[in-house]
């Protein structure tokens, strides 16, 4: 797989959660792992993951990558644009009481 290229509007994205007071001590150091290996294409065999496939856009599902326990990384791939592009769509903790599937990728 090419090297994505980050979209603009998920340099936002990226920049609101990493000023905000959610993450947690480790979070930054693990979402910029998470992106450059995604970025870098080598991301699929090292985290957990799930694809949403009841999502608006088939042919290009949100990805759900957990770096962590309750960390979760919402991506979408857009690999017709020239060069392939990588969307972050939101960085947040998730609700403990709630129950994730998670597929090792």
């Amino acid at each position: 797989m090419a090297e994505l290229r980050l979209q603009e509007e998920s340099e936002r994205v990226l920049a609101e959660w990493w000023e905000s007071t959610r993450p947690r001590e480790g979070d930054r150091q693990l979402v910029c792992e998470v992106l450059r290996t995604v970025l870098g294409g080598t991301w699929s065999g090292r985290w957990y993951w799930t694809q949403d496939l009841a999502d608006d856009q088939p042919c290009f599902p949100v990805v759900t990558i957990q770096p962590r326990e309750r960390l979760m990384v919402l991506v979408r791939f857009w690999p017709a644009d020239d060069p392939p592009e990588l969307e972050l769509i939101s960085i947040f903790e998730a609700d403990p009481c709630q129950n994730h599937r998670i597929a090792r990728g």
